[in-house]
């Protein structure tokens, strides 16, 4: 997949062509990945539902943190749901922080408080997931089937192998 800002396909084509040439197919994969998933943190941008905002020192696109709140608004059901997206945001940032696997992580996040986490892509996955916009099937439709199949492979050898005391049985 293509980086939606064409500065950085320009910078990623340059880096490849100066590359030992064993290593090009692996880091194109890399920046394809990469690229998938820059996409879905911003795709609330792409797909209009967030205001844009420009950041005038780099001229990229980026979401403010009113975005959040906007693209919340929209998406309530005013038959299902009484409350403001802002109260909905603060439910979701309580869930978000009850769902954090450390306790000093945890602290931290409540410091710095829901107006900072609205910034933060740990969150903005939060609520994109808990609008049924998940990464993992964004990436399987965007990427093609080796680099997602590449993708999933190296998640499964990220993940923590379970803590045995040296006593279990044989399977």
């Amino acid at each position: 997949m293509r980086h939606p800002i064409e500065e950085y396909n320009k910078r990623q084509a340059t880096t490849l062509a100066e590359m030992p040439e064993e290593q090009r197919d692996y880091m194109a994969r890399m920046f394809r990945i990469g690229n998938a998933t820059y996409c879905y943190y911003n795709r609330v941008n792409e797909l209009s539902v967030f205001r844009k905002a420009i950041d005038e020192s780099e001229g990229e696109e980026i979401a403010t943190p009113e975005d959040l709140l906007e693209w919340l608004q929209k998406r309530l059901n005013p038959q299902q749901e009484s409350r403001s997206a802002r109260e909905l945001l603060e439910i979701y940032f309580e869930e978000y922080l009850a769902g954090l696997p450390h306790d000093g992580l945890r602290r931290a996040e409540r410091e710095r408080g829901l107006d900072e986490a609205r910034r933060s892509f740990p969150f903005r996955h939060y609520v994109l997931e808990r609008h049924d916009m998940g990464m993992g099937e964004f990436l399987r439709m965007n990427l093609s089937a080796e680099d997602y199949a590449f993708h999933v492979e190296c998640g499964r050898a990220d993940e923590p192998k379970p803590l045995t005391d040296g006593n279990e049985l044989a399977a």
